[in-house]
């Protein structure tokens, strides 16, 4: 898996830093905006969900290609937006897209410090809304580079359906949540939030690379749909992991603070579990650990504490394995090939990664 990954992923990188689209973007700074994080790189896991999908099937990798890459550009325009809602300063390493913009305006125009940081979001709102354009133009030319036109028009329809409409939905309930009582809030609520932000990208992914292989402009075709149930089972379980890593993870493996969702009130399967299943004397004390600025290693061993003998951090886990599990089956269902084992690899990785 991981050498084809990397392969998928220099082919991404290529495309992407070759591509006309950005080049008519004015002012300069925004054009450089549009194409930064797209050209950062990354594992480009969902592009190879894409091209896996459609190797499965007997597809062309070559005319999964533009549709992968749009998938990618699609997925960092969200990562701007993101950025911008929980006001990160940095990603991948580097400066978040507000935050750079902020520096360079406020160099360029000698803003202050709060109008330079106005003004980059401001642009960095406006580069998001430029990188879903790309995405969607990446995925029209689809049509030039191998998929019929009535696919790419089926496909740029799920597009609309799955990344637009169910993703942002998810993003809208992931911030409502944060308005809310977290001892108000229902982990099945949750799961909805999850199966949308996180799941419906991913099912594009899958659906798209069916649907390239088999020709069809039937999203739902029955092997369609099976992929499509695979990639929503196969997203819980790597965000109920991400969640279990955020608390149980390993510092230096994880490669950022433990205990930041807990800091920040998250609302994650786990903690309202806890919050549901425990003591009436731990509850009260993890209500008391929410929201702090920071933990010692003793306040962190005690949420751990508290999350395991409520039954909660089991709960977690088991649940993760099951999803991963009935995601493996449903990839069991198609022929073996080596696609099919990149995308069972894919999910051993999810599950079982520590970072």
């Amino acid at each position: 898996m991981i050498n084809h990954l990397r392969q998928i992923a220099a082919d991404i990188d290529r495309l992407l830093a070759d591509d006309e689209f950005p080049a008519t973007v004015r002012p300069d700074y925004l054009r450089d905006a549009v194409r930064d994080y797209p050209v950062r790189g990354g594992k480009r896991l969902r592009p190879a969900m894409l091209i896996w999908s459609c190797g499965l099937l007997g597809g062309s990798e070559s005319a999964a290609l533009y549709p992968a890459a749009a998938v990618e550009v699609f997925h960092n325009w969200t990562l701007v937006h993101d950025d911008i809602i929980d006001q990160d300063d940095t990603r991948r390493g580097a400066p978040t897209s507000h935050v750079k913009l902020a520096a360079e305006l406020g160099g360029r125009f000698s803003l202050a410090a709060d109008d330079a940081e106005r003004t980059g979001r401001d642009f960095a709102i406006l580069a998001g809304d430029l990188q879903q354009g790309w995405a969607n133009d990446l995925l029209l030319r689809s049509a030039e580079h191998g998929v019929p036109p009535e696919v790419t028009v089926a496909l740029g329809r799920r597009f609309q359906k799955l990344a637009n409409s169910d993703l942002i939905s998810g993003e809208a309930l992931d911030v409502e949540f944060s308005l809310r009582e977290l001892t108000g809030l229902k982990s099945q609520e949750v799961r909805t939030m999850l199966g949308l932000k996180t799941g419906a990208l991913l099912q594009f992914c899958t659906e798209a690379g069916a649907m390239i292989a088999l020709n069809t402009a039937d999203a739902e075709h029955p092997d369609v749909r099976k992929l499509s149930e695979f990639a929503l089972a196969a997203g819980i379980a790597f965000q109920l992991r991400d969640d279990y890593l955020g608390i149980f993870g390993v510092y230096d493996s994880l490669g950022k603070a433990l205990g930041n969702d807990l800091r920040e009130g998250k609302a994650t399967v786990m903690l309202l579990d806890t919050l549901r299943l425990a003591s009436a004397a731990d509850r009260e004390k993890l209500l008391g650990y929410i929201g702090r600025e920071t933990y010692s290693d003793a306040d962190l061993d005690d949420v751990r504490r508290i999350m395991r003998d409520s039954g909660a951090a089991a709960s977690n886990e088991a649940e993760a394995a099951r999803l991963a599990e009935q995601a493996r089956n449903i990839l069991r269902s198609f022929p073996d090939n080596p696609y099919r084992q990149h995308l069972l690899d894919l999910v051993n990785f999810l599950i079982d990664r520590e970072r």
